[in-house]
């Protein structure tokens, strides 16, 4: 399928300014952020190679390393480059994710010493992650969101010389997560180059753009297929629709968290 060339969904240079601006990380880093929230209860342990250790506040995390504040009594005095095992654990779970990781930042903040933390091997993490983890951890620079479970978000990947119908996983400014088979995806290497096709909910035209594999993660039956969107590659003429779909599905889930939490726990 070709990129149509007069899509009514093509935004105007102040639009487009306006969609980049929402795109943009604060700090510049290259994965997107995720804070720490209220009561989330998230702890980062950090393991020196000289068997010291120190347990502080999960600041913020992505799936490209972590922000962690300790007490200045626990200050391991640490500098840039100082390599460090690190342990990431939500109090809920029996176990955290755990990976090599490089101090990158060290500032004092009043009683406390913040250290940022970059991880070495990003796939040891991504091994790690299952989908309690994945609401922190985040692949993308921009934020990702899953369909409405009542609603099939399907897409078609193409490439020179085949093609497979997958199901959209998530999807975000930057790119897109589609399930297929063990057997569909045996063709396709990481940093393939493809084309993606599908149609958002509620959405008159597909997006049709070019893409390539940034990543796969095999599951029992399934391999989650992360896409990136290539820089001027098709995606820009749908930017605006991209991004408001992206919002409602933020309001949405939201509104549904918000409703949950305050739904009275059944005791007995």
């Amino acid at each position: 399928m070709a990129i149509p060339l007069n899509d009514p969904s093509k935004l105007t240079n102040a639009e487009l300014m306006r969609a980049r601006a929402r795109q943009g990380t604060r700090d510049g880093r290259e994965a997107y952020r995720v804070p720490k929230q209220a009561g989330a209860n998230v702890e980062v342990a950090i393991l020196c190679e000289d068997g010291r250790k120190a347990t502080g506040e999960c600041v913020d995390v992505s799936i490209g390393g972590a922000g962690v504040s300790l007490p200045r009594t626990k200050d391991l005095e640490l500098v840039e480059g100082t390599k460090v095992r690190v342990r990431i654990h939500h109090m809920s779970r029996a176990r955290g994710i755990e990976a090599n990781a490089e101090v990158v930042t060290v500032a004092q903040t009043g009683a406390s010493v913040r250290y940022g933390l970059r991880f070495i091997d990003v796939n040891e993490v991504i091994q790690q992650v299952d989908s309690f983890y994945a609401r922190w951890f985040n692949r993308r620079r921009n934020v990702r969101v899953m369909p409405d479970f009542t609603t099939k978000v399907s897409g078609t990947v193409k490439w020179s010389d085949g093609e497979l119908s997958a199901r959209v996983h998530d999807i975000s400014m930057g790119g897109v997560g589609v399930l297929a088979t063990l057997d569909q995806v045996k063709p396709l290497k990481i940093k393939s180059r493809v084309e993606i096709a599908l149609t958002l909910p509620n959405s008159p035209l597909p997006i049709v753009c070019r893409a390539r594999i940034v990543g796969m993660k095999a599951f029992t039956k399934n391999v989650l297929v992360g896409l990136e969107f290539e820089a001027n590659g098709g995606i820009e003429r749908y930017a605006l629709g991209l991004q408001r779909y992206v919002d409602e599905r933020q309001a949405q889930i939201t509104q549904f968290n918000y409703a949950a939490s305050q739904t009275p726990k059944r005791v007995g």
